[in-house]
Protein backbone atom coordinates (compact mmCIF):
# COMPACT_ATOMS: atom_id res chain seq x y z
CA UNK A 1 0.00 0.00 0.00
CA UNK A 2 1.61 3.55 -0.47
CA UNK A 3 2.48 5.52 1.85
CA UNK A 4 -0.26 8.48 0.58
CA UNK A 5 -3.27 5.95 0.53
CA UNK A 6 -2.41 4.52 4.24
CA UNK A 7 -2.34 7.91 5.55
CA UNK A 8 -5.75 9.11 3.59
CA UNK A 9 -7.39 5.80 5.12
CA UNK A 10 -6.19 7.25 8.72
CA UNK A 11 -7.17 10.42 8.14
CA UNK A 12 -11.06 8.62 7.12
CA UNK A 13 -10.88 6.46 9.91
CA UNK A 14 -9.71 9.44 12.33
CA UNK A 15 -12.69 11.26 10.60
CA UNK A 16 -15.18 8.61 11.22
CA UNK A 17 -14.48 8.86 15.12
CA UNK A 18 -14.52 12.78 15.23
CA UNK A 19 -17.24 13.86 13.08
CA UNK A 20 -20.27 12.24 15.13
CA UNK A 21 -18.43 13.72 18.25
CA UNK A 22 -18.73 17.49 16.86
CA UNK A 23 -22.41 16.80 15.34
CA UNK A 24 -23.11 16.05 19.16
CA UNK A 25 -21.55 18.81 20.60
CA UNK A 26 -22.91 20.92 18.17
CA UNK A 27 -26.50 19.43 18.69
CA UNK A 28 -26.44 20.06 22.67
CA UNK A 29 -25.14 23.61 22.04
CA UNK A 30 -28.09 24.16 20.32
CA UNK A 31 -30.43 22.05 22.59
CA UNK A 32 -28.90 24.46 25.24
CA UNK A 33 -30.47 27.80 23.61
CA UNK A 34 -33.35 26.05 23.27
CA UNK A 35 -33.76 25.16 26.89
CA UNK A 36 -33.01 29.29 27.88
CA UNK A 37 -35.89 30.47 25.27
CA UNK A 38 -37.80 27.99 26.80
CA UNK A 39 -37.19 27.82 30.70
CA UNK A 40 -35.86 31.57 30.68
CA UNK A 41 -32.63 30.13 32.63
CA UNK A 42 -29.22 28.13 31.70
CA UNK A 43 -29.21 24.53 31.29
CA UNK A 44 -28.00 22.97 34.50
CA UNK A 45 -24.00 23.05 34.09
CA UNK A 46 -24.10 19.57 36.59
CA UNK A 47 -27.21 17.88 36.49
CA UNK A 48 -25.82 15.78 39.68
CA UNK A 49 -25.67 18.22 41.85
CA UNK A 50 -27.86 18.59 44.51
CA UNK A 51 -28.76 22.70 43.90
CA UNK A 52 -30.35 20.98 40.83
CA UNK A 53 -33.86 20.34 41.19
CA UNK A 54 -35.23 17.11 39.87
CA UNK A 55 -37.04 18.00 37.13
CA UNK A 56 -34.66 20.61 35.71
CA UNK A 57 -31.87 17.77 36.26
CA UNK A 58 -33.90 15.29 34.29
CA UNK A 59 -35.38 17.62 31.85
CA UNK A 60 -32.02 18.64 30.06
CA UNK A 61 -30.50 15.38 30.81
CA UNK A 62 -33.12 13.91 28.54
CA UNK A 63 -33.19 16.78 26.39
CA UNK A 64 -29.56 17.20 25.42
CA UNK A 65 -29.04 13.33 25.76
CA UNK A 66 -31.77 12.59 22.82
CA UNK A 67 -30.53 14.99 20.69
CA UNK A 68 -26.96 14.31 21.04
CA UNK A 69 -27.62 10.88 20.10
CA UNK A 70 -29.57 11.23 17.47
CA UNK A 71 -27.50 13.71 15.57
CA UNK A 72 -24.29 11.80 16.86
CA UNK A 73 -26.49 8.49 14.78
CA UNK A 74 -27.51 10.51 11.60
CA UNK A 75 -23.38 11.60 11.61
CA UNK A 76 -22.82 8.03 11.58
CA UNK A 77 -25.67 6.56 9.24
CA UNK A 78 -24.56 9.71 6.85
CA UNK A 79 -20.39 9.02 6.65
CA UNK A 80 -20.37 6.43 3.93
CA UNK A 81 -22.41 8.17 1.59
CA UNK A 82 -19.75 10.86 1.74
CA UNK A 83 -16.83 8.13 1.74
CA UNK A 84 -15.38 7.97 5.26
CA UNK A 85 -16.20 4.64 7.10
CA UNK A 86 -18.89 5.12 10.22
CA UNK A 87 -17.59 3.65 13.56
CA UNK A 88 -18.02 -0.11 14.07
CA UNK A 89 -17.59 -3.10 11.38
CA UNK A 90 -16.98 -0.68 8.86
CA UNK A 91 -14.07 1.01 10.60
CA UNK A 92 -13.11 -2.47 11.77
CA UNK A 93 -12.37 -3.46 8.04
CA UNK A 94 -10.74 -0.03 7.38
CA UNK A 95 -8.00 -0.99 9.98
CA UNK A 96 -7.49 -4.17 9.09
CA UNK A 97 -7.39 -3.05 5.48
CA UNK A 98 -4.36 -0.52 6.80
CA UNK A 99 -1.96 -3.58 7.53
Amino acid sequence: MHQHSKLARIAAIGAGFVLPAIAAKLARSSAGQVYRVATKSDPPRNPASRDVKWSEALTWTIAAGIVGAVARLATRRSLPYIGLPAEGLDMEEEVDDLD
